[in-house]
């Protein structure tokens, strides 16, 4: 049904895009926030937010990286990591773009208090219980290797232990499609330097 009604949307349907980035710690762990309000607050994010109007997908990443955390990340510091289509059974389609990068100026904090409870190191591996499922969604298809992929959510509304099953059965199950594309980066021996081994151009 919400397939249907999304296709009567009508020619020029343009879904709402989301930019995140992958902020990696030299031992591979990721940055995440902790939403500080409803309707998903205790729950992990990723961080970044939706495209601004006539802004660059790269500043979207650096923009979202900054307010959040308050560091200075540079367009050429980061690399395109994967895109994911996604939505639930309520909601229209929604894509988003992930970026990854090991390189930023200033020690990550939470610099938006109002917005977030604090920041979470985790391993994307691995990911805790209480992440959002677009960030679990997202951390699979990293750690995957894989640059695209189409995946049904469970709705926001959706009862927390049905949710807590759907992330144990892993989202992989979800996956309608995916393009392979590079693995997880090796750890830099220096923090904060270096880039993945296997990077691609994003200019």
């Amino acid at each position: 049904m919400a397939a249907a009604r999304i296709e009567q949307g009508g020619p020029g349907y343009r879904p709402l895009t989301k930019v995140v980035l992958l902020l990696l710690r030299s031992d591979g762990k990721v940055a995440l926030v902790r939403r500080a309000r409803c309707p998903e607050r205790g729950q992990l994010a990723l961080v970044g937010g939706r495209l601004e109007p006539a802004e660059w997908l790269d500043e979207a990443a650096c923009r979202g990286a900054s307010q959040a955390l308050g560091i200075g990340v540079g367009v050429q510091d980061i690399e395109l990591s994967g895109l994911l289509h996604y939505r639930s059974e309520r909601g229209a389609g929604r894509l988003c773009v992930v970026f990854a990068t090991q390189r930023w100026s200033g020690e990550p904090s939470n610099s938006a208090p109002c917005e977030y409870s604090e920041v979470v190191w985790a391993d994307p591996g691995g990911p805790p219980a209480d992440c959002r499922p677009l960030t679990h969604a997202v951390l699979n298809q990293y750690v995957a290797g894989t640059l695209y992929a189409a995946v049904a959510m469970p709705d926001a509304r959706t009862a927390p232990a049905e949710t807590a099953a759907i992330r144990a059965a892993g989202y992989e199950r979800e996956i309608r499609l995916g393009v392979s594309g590079s693995g997880m980066p090796a750890a830099s021996s220096e923090k904060n330097t270096g880039a993945r081994p296997d990077a691609r151009e994003t200019k």
